[in-house]
């Protein structure tokens, strides 16, 4: 395996009595696309500021293409943030905007030129060099910050919710776009949101964050089939999660829960017959039996619409919610109906009932 370009080593960060990193690890490839997801102060933003030095961990080691960089000035390290709010010059136009960190490098007027030229085209905006950051639109000048991260190929780039002041077609385009420049320049992008489609879009791996900790760090695949506990299945996807007990009929595992049965998956050792156990499954693969089939019973609570899909709450006995999900809006169920449902064994797996802190 060769040797990560970016290494975190038990990171620790706090701000007065509040500890905001707890002795995080990471290792990103070169050429690797990660992606920190998580809501609003898990720690996602103070960790790019430590990786490009515009913040001091406490305790623990940044290291940068097999060197110790934990205490260089951000200059000395080999990384580029592209921040929300694009932080371009008003008064300069995007070729000065694009080329200023060479200009300040010292380099050559037609050396600049020519970088900032092909930075541009790399974002398509090529012939934009004259142009003023107020003479265009929020895309255009989300990709002039880019191509101004770009322009001297940093070996990492830090992202912080770039396209978070985009609106929603636009952001789509743009997660596309900078996919594609990413594989195409085979920088490492070390990436920030809180919008879990975006994650799974994008990454080649994403590390689910919360106060300060990483949940789960895993491809999209991993993230999202195989969460390793309750919070990472509900926050990636809005899993729902069945706790019961253990159950076992030849041989096969299944979940005793709200007066039936379903077919499980056990991610780890197999728990004990009568054990409670925490089972993770989407809304996508709640199936709905016909007849007396066995299964678990519900009552249809309420039906709506978003986004291509038909939502349908369903209300068990013991008082939980179980959300199931359809594309299209027809359904011949209503509220009031008593249903029976069930799930494929492989797609509903165990999970730790608790938060990895």
């Amino acid at each position: 395996m060769k040797e990560p370009i970016l290494e975190l080593r038990n990171v620790r960060k706090k701000f007065k009595d509040t500890e905001v990193l707890r002795g995080i690890d990471l290792a990103a490839g070169e050429g690797e696309f990660i992606t920190l997801l998580g809501s609003s102060g898990c720690g996602k933003t103070t960790t790019l500021r430590i990786i490009s030095g515009l913040e001091t961990a406490d305790s623990g080691q940044v290291i940068l293409e097999g060197k110790d960089v934990t205490d260089e000035v951000p200059e000395k390290r080999n990384v580029n943030t592209v921040f929300q709010n694009y932080a371009l010059f008003p008064h300069m136009n995007v070729g000065a905007n694009v080329g200023y960190g060479l200009k300040i490098r010292g380099k050559k007027k037609p050396e600049i030129q020519k970088a900032v030229k092909e930075a541009l085209e790399l974002c398509k905006l090529p012939g934009f060099e004259d142009r003023m950051p107020s003479e265009m639109s929020g895309g255009q000048r989300q990709r002039v910050a880019i191509a101004r991260a770009i322009v001297n190929r940093p070996k990492v780039l830090l992202l912080d919710e770039p396209l978070g002041a985009l609106d929603l077609q636009l952001r789509r385009q743009m997660q596309i776009e900078l996919k594609r420049l990413q594989k195409q320049l085979g920088i490492t992008f070390i990436y920030i949101t809180h919008d879990q489609e975006e994650a799974l879009n994008m990454s080649d791996r994403i590390a689910v964050m919360k106060n300060g900790v990483f949940q789960q760090i895993g491809t999209p695949s991993e993230i999202y089939d195989h969460p390793k506990n309750s919070y990472v299945a509900s926050f990636v996807g809005s899993a729902n999660i069945l706790r019961g007990t253990a159950a076992y009929r030849d041989g096969a595992l299944f979940l005793s829960y709200a007066g039936g049965e379903a077919p499980v998956t056990a991610e780890k050792d197999p728990p004990a017959e009568g054990a409670p156990i925490a089972v993770a499954v989407r809304s996508e693969y709640i199936e709905f039996l016909s007849g007396e089939s066995a299964g678990i019973p519900a009552v249809v609570r309420e039906k709506s619409f978003s986004a291509g899909m038909l939502r349908i709450a369903l209300s068990l006995s013991n008082g939980d919610e179980i959300v199931a999900s359809r594309h299209g809006i027809d359904s011949s169920l209503s509220p009031g109906d008593h249903v029976v449902f069930t799930f494929p064994g492989e797609r509903a797996v165990t999970v730790e009932d608790r938060d990895e802190e």
